[in-house]
């Protein structure tokens, strides 16, 4: 394996860290919905089993010759990566979506004109 083909394999590491990053994200909303124990012991696990089919599945499908350290080193990286930079814009946007849908379900968001031209049948 020839150093061309070494750096390839650290970049779909760091694309299979950042996907974990985003599963991660994903696993947060179920625990955060239920916050018990057990239900944050099973998510973690889920997680870890999900991550590495993940991490599987791209190297069965780019054909990489075995597992080495600097491919875990690039997971990592790239979840770390994610964590440091796309958390916080998906956690922002997110954010966003929580609280308009908020507004939304408490009405704050309805046009009193509007209601107001609406008669009654």
């Amino acid at each position: 394996m020839n150093g061309t083909d070494q750096f390839y394999v650290f970049l779909v590491g760091i694309c299979c860290g950042v996907a974990g990053g985003l599963m991660y994200d994903l696993i947060c909303l179920i625990r955060a919905a239920v916050a018990k124990r057990p239900v944050v012991i099973v998510t973690d696990i889920l997680f870890c089993i999900a991550f590495a089919g993940l991490y599987l599945a791209a190297s069965v499908s780019c054909s990489f010759p075995d597992l080495r350290f600097y491919s875990f080193l690039a997971c990592v990286l790239g979840f770390l990566l994610y964590l440091k930079s796309l958390h916080k814009i998906v956690a922002f946007f997110a954010k966003k979506i929580y609280n308009g849908m908020k507004q939304i379900r408490r009405g704050r968001n309805r046009c009193p004109e509007k209601e107001a031209q609406v008669s009654p049948m």
